[in-house]
């Protein structure tokens, strides 16, 4: 994970984010539908503050301690972003989202596929959805996550308050592990 580049799917490009994606950032999580299911999107979201972001991202690299891609479709650019940080000595929380009028395509499920192939070797993957946000449980059980049992409070930039997490962590058998009790 530490050397790659590029990741490609079949319909998807993951490349390192640059500077001049910081406006179509600003655009996609600008919207609230999507701002409020990221923990750390501020609403609003201004081109100055993926700046920073991005900025932030860049000089944090040599530390070895967060991996975020860009998730590019040909003909579109940027979509979404994914990436994974470091939770623990031996763990990273995986995250991503999409701009709204790209849910629903499978983009998503794609993505974290093909981040998770080359992340999985960082170590253990864990990652969590706010309750009110099925749809990116189901995304990552298609992904190889399996529900932990736990759900905590994760505070929300946009919402301005915590909002209940389910948590999950990657099995490597695509979701025929673990499964949330009903």
């Amino acid at each position: 994970m530490r050397d790659v580049i590029e990741i490609e799917t079949k319909r998807l490009k993951l490349r390192r984010l640059r500077m001049s994606d910081a406006q179509r950032i600003a655009t996609l999580c600008g919207d609230p539908s999507v701002a409020r299911m990221i923990a750390r999107a501020p609403l609003p979201y201004l081109p100055v503050a993926a700046e920073g972001w991005i900025m932030t991202l860049s000089a944090r690299k040599p530390l070895n301690e967060e991996f975020v891609y860009a998730v590019d479709l040909e003909g579109e650019g940027l979509v979404g972003a994914i990436g994974a940080h470091k939770a623990s000595a031996t763990a990273f929380e995986v995250g991503y989202w999409l701009g709204r009028p790209y849910w629903g395509k499978g983009f998503a499920t794609e993505a974290l596929q093909g981040f998770v192939s080359e992340a999985k070797a960082l170590g253990q993957l864990l990652a969590g959805h706010f309750v009110d946000n099925p749809a990116s449980g189901r995304v990552l059980q298609k992904g190889g996550f399996a529900y932990t049992g736990e759900t905590a409070p994760l505070f929300s930039l946009a919402r301005g308050e915590s909002a209940p997490c389910k948590r999950m962590h990657y099995t490597a058998d695509h979701g025929f592990g673990l499964h949330e009790a009903a």
